[in-house]
């Protein structure tokens, strides 16, 4: 009897010290669930732990974050409300149920939590306790916009309204429309998929109005939102791994990747091409075009932001897109900027954390003396407690549409029709009496043509619509371009786009500089491949050695961290850079390797020019020993502004480096006086600052 107690208080003991790891076990199931958003999973598992053991605050947090996840408020409001009755709750408790009480309207209880996060963070939980103040003056004043819920809004999440000539093209995760399912097509829309419709444009739209954007053959899934171009057959696509019903935008997410397509007729699209400055590891999407489809916005939580997702700006010239710029903290936050809509001269976008009214608000801005405004909120009417983003308008009439979960819809989200209070109906349903239609384009040529033009047709009795100031918005006459007419780059960017980068010639320092290019501009930080050839700690080693491979390639000096790399290149494909390395192994350089990097032009320096650049340009000296003279042109702080068709003939191009700036320099003569002519030449061309200088071994001076 007593080996039986004893055996059983054994196994009591057992299950008391047990018991915590059984939890712990269905924890850490909860938090991978969590990390792969399979948020239902995730709370069961949570459950699971909690049943092990009852004061696991963690696992209290994570399903209550797992609801708000799900946008099931008051499932996540209770789950945070048995919550406090624990000690040593998580730092970041107080705020994200303050987030969730704000996007519940409950703006009082809201405020008392943002108090109290003060003792953690006194500037940000003072900042959003303001926002509930403002949320409750802003829910108290008149509208200046009335939402009617889109006809073809359905039970299920429907977002990113676009316009395509006088349709809408949404995505939407409704489960009530079947694909042919004939043998030589078996896919069908199934339930958790999202696709692309397209629908009538009309406040009664209905059912029988929507179809496929897409023909069965080219059914693609997981896709949206689209932007089109409203003057070119161009547009931006965002592949995307969204669930219906759930939050669309997390700050660490990966899956969102953008793409450039071609249009058709009919609004589908194909030639899908990866837009170039997609990051490897990081989300980039919810691109928005300019109406002539040159300048792409975009969102992205890539390195280098101001904080969770951040609006970028490309501008597609000279047949490439440019490098990606933030928008600077006018714009953005620590918080999330998303869902961009640019229409020529304003820009709307939803953020979390600029003072609103709920979750996800709508702010517009403009350009004013070459920088962005702050943002200005659309007000109540456009925003609600809940989130509201995508909104967009119609290129020619007074039709807005945006998207949210807000209550009183028909789903999880839904797309509304937003017009000015006062404006009828049968205004807001005219369409423009001529739709423009675009001319036909190839993604293989013409998009990487550095002479296109996009072509503006005429459009009869076009408005372009402002917001200035916050709510208000003010009908204005667009300038009609006649057909055919030559545009000028610079017209189609926005103010804050005009050269404000490029800098007097003069006014940059030549000590220090570097040339990293020849016969060519290298105006993106691509990657590319190099063959790596040598790396120096302390020597600067005899680079006479490596000169025999200039028949091959380039040589280059890269410094970095702890060495400088002795590196030829560059390639664009692996296939020539494994051809290259194969040569250079079999001239006696066996430690050599191939290494694929961003091309920096911050850190390289052009040693040896390769033997096919310069038989390309010439009989021209291109030593970086002895005296050479050459004219330098202008300083820019990012090379796109650099147009080298204003100085073809007048020399060779050379690129030169000094930190954050590139110095355009042209070279090529046997002297002065060769170069003084062409400095006139250049002056005339528009570069009123160039000047002679001095290239003495590869170290550029100026002559006075």
């Amino acid at each position: 009897m007593r080996a039986i107690t004893k055996l059983t208080a054994s196994l009591i003991l057992f299950l008391y010290i047990a018991n915590p790891c059984f939890s712990q076990k269905h924890f850490y199931k909860a938090q991978k669930q969590f990390e792969l958003k399979a948020f239902d999973q995730s709370i069961e598992s949570a459950k699971k732990a909690i049943q092990e053991d009852q004061s696991c605050i963690d696992c209290h947090l994570l399903i209550a974050e797992a609801f708000r996840m799900m946008n099931h408020n008051v499932d996540a409001a209770i789950w945070y409300r048995k919550m406090e009755r624990f000690n040593n709750l998580p730092s970041d408790y107080a705020f994200n149920y303050a987030l969730l009480l704000k996007r519940m309207g409950q703006y009082d209880k809201a405020k008392r939590y943002f108090e109290e996060y003060k003792i953690i963070d006194a500037a940000k939980g003072t900042y959003f306790a303001e926002s509930c103040d403002f949320a409750k003056a802003e829910l108290s004043k008149e509208k200046n916009f009335e939402l009617n819920l889109f006809g073809v809004s359905s039970r299920n999440t429907d977002f990113g309204p676009t316009v395509y000539k006088n349709q809408i093209v949404f995505s939407s995760f409704r489960p009530d429309f079947k694909r042919d399912i004939s043998s030589n097509n078996k896919s069908s829309i199934q339930k958790e998929v999202c696709q692309f419709f397209i629908a009538d444009n009309a406040f009664d739209s209905d059912v029988n109005s929507i179809d496929f954007l897409l023909k069965d053959g080219t059914e693609t899934f997981d896709m949206g939102p689209i932007h089109y171009a409203a003057k070119a057959p161009v547009c931006a696509v965002t592949k995307q791994n969204f669930k219906d019903g759930e939050k669309q935008v997390f700050a660490n997410d990966l899956e969102l990747t953008l793409y450039i397509g071609q249009v058709e007729n009919d609004g589908s699209f194909n030639s899908l091409k990866p837009f170039p400055h997609n990051e490897v590891g990081y989300a980039t999407g919810f691109g928005t075009l300019n109406p002539s489809g040159d300048i792409l916005y975009f969102s992205s939580n890539r390195p280098g932001g101001h904080g969770g997702f951040d609006i970028y700006v490309s501008y597609f010239k000279s047949g490439k897109w440019s490098y990606p710029a933030n928008l600077g903290k006018n714009i953005n936050t620590e918080g999330n900027e998303i869902t961009p809509f640019f229409d020529g001269e304003d820009l709307y976008f939803s953020s979390d954390y600029i003072t609103g009214i709920g979750g996800f608000d709508v702010f517009n801005s403009y350009v004013d003396n070459g920088e962005w405004t702050l943002p200005s909120n659309m007000g109540n009417g456009v925003n609600s407690p809940e989130d509201d983003y995508y909104f967009t308008k119609h290129p020619h009439v007074e039709s807005y549409y945006l998207t949210s979960n807000r209550l009183g819809g028909r789903g999880n989200h839904d797309i509304y029709l937003v017009h000015n209070l006062g404006m009828t109906q049968s205004q807001a349903e005219l369409a423009a009496n001529e739709v423009s239609v675009p001319r036909a384009i190839n993604l293989e040529t013409d998009l990487i043509d550095d002479n296109i033009k996009p072509q503006v047709v005429t459009v009869n009795n076009p408005t372009t619509i402002s917001s200035k100031p916050a709510g208000i918005i003010e009908n204005k006459p667009a300038p009609i371009v006649e057909e055919n007419e030559p545009i000028d780059f610079n017209k189609l960017l926005p103010p804050k786009a005009v050269d404000l980068n490029s800098n007097n010639s003069r006014s940059i320092s030549l000590a220090g500089a570097k040339r990293v290019s020849y016969g060519e501009v290298i105006r993106s930080s691509s990657n590319v491949y190099f063959i790596q050839l040598a790396a120096l700690f302390k020597s600067k080693a005899n680079l006479n050695s490596f000169a025999p491979l200039s028949n091959l390639g380039s040589i280059y000096r890269v410094n970095q961290a702890t060495a400088t790399k002795i590196k030829l290149g560059y390639f664009i494909d692996e296939y020539a850079a494994k051809e290259a390395l194969r040569q250079v192994k079999a001239m006696g350089h066996n430690d050599a390797f191939i290494t694929f990097e961003a091309l920096n032009t911050s850190r390289m320096e052009l040693v040896t020019i390769s033997d096919d650049v310069i038989a390309s340009h010439g009989d021209h000296d291109t030593s970086t020993t002895g005296t050479n003279y050459k004219v330098r042109l202008a300083s820019y702080e990012d090379p796109i502004w650099f147009d080298v068709t204003k100085v073809n003939g007048l020399g060779v191009i050379e690129q030169w480096s000094k930190g954050t700036w590139t110095i355009f320099v042209l070279s090529g003569y046997n002297s002065m006086d060769e170069a003084e002519v062409a400095k006139i030449n250049a002056i005339n061309q528009g570069f009123r600052d160039a000047e002679v200088v001095l290239d003495r071994n590869g170290i550029l001076e100026n002559l006075d």
